[in-house]
């Protein structure tokens, strides 16, 4: 799978880059579906296969419960009491089994050896984000305020707010800063927020990466440094 261009944008420096975290950097699905089977049992619920979960996730925890509970019969009568249930699980055994992607430890590396700012924008908790990250080793490429979560804005992505708040921490302009994702939130809030967007062809999408309508899209994680060389060198 090669690089797709959508558009045509004068030479920039894209000096702010922001990444999506579940199904962008990591693969956390073997976690977040061994949490929420026990969320499932606990409640006589049937157990939900990993692959399934796969195609849940996306829009934060309150919504993979709500999506897992759907899947086996319908809402449970205590489904806040159940999403509570659900992240104190997730977040005792975070990284159990979550791995960074092939090519990301190396890749933030070298970006932010280039002098790029990173941050992450994610649906997920901002204490869960923080903490997963910490636990792969991943946050020492971004600072704790550039670790953008699903409760540090009314809405989440694909409303632009989270994405507009991460470039104001990081003192960005839009025409700077590109969204790196796997989904049609981050491509969409990309778009909403004015920034460029990069779709992985991997991750949670839940169908080929291609139909995001990202404006490039690449097939690996370390694909990336040449994506953005691209254009900037157009």
């Amino acid at each position: 799978m090669g690089s797709q261009t959508h558009r045509i944008d004068p030479p920039v420096r894209l000096s702010a880059l922001l990444f999506d975290l579940d199904g962008t950097l990591i693969d956390s699905a073997p976690d977040l579906a061994a949490a929420l089977n026990r969320v499932l049992a606990d409640r006589g619920r049937p157990r939900l296969s990993e692959a399934t979960v796969r195609t849940l996730v996306g829009g934060g925890a309150r919504r993979l419960v709500t999506r897992g509970f759907a899947a086996t019969g319908g809402p449970p009568d205590d489904l806040e009491r159940a999403v509570d249930a659900f992240l104190e699980s997730y977040m005792g055994e975070i990284a159990l089994r979550t791995r960074p992607y092939e090519g990301v430890v190396e890749t933030l590396a070298a970006l932010s050896g280039a002098g790029r700012s990173l941050a992450v924008v994610t649906n997920k908790p901002t204490r869960a984000a923080r903490l997963v990250l910490e636990a792969l080793d991943l946050a020492r490429w971004f600072a704790p305020e550039h670790v953008i979560g699903g409760d540090d804005f009314p809405a989440k992505k694909p409303d632009p707010a989270p994405v507009r708040g991460a470039l104001r921490r990081l003192g960005a302009p839009p025409e700077g800063a590109v969204m790196i994702g796997d989904s049609a939130a981050d491509v969409g809030a990309a778009r909403a927020a004015g920034l460029r967007s990069i779709a992985v062809g991997y991750g949670y999408a839940g169908g080929p990466a291609e139909a995001l309508g990202a404006d490039r899209l690449i097939a690996r994680f370390d694909d990336l440094p040449a994506a953005l060389d691209a254009w900037e060198k157009a």
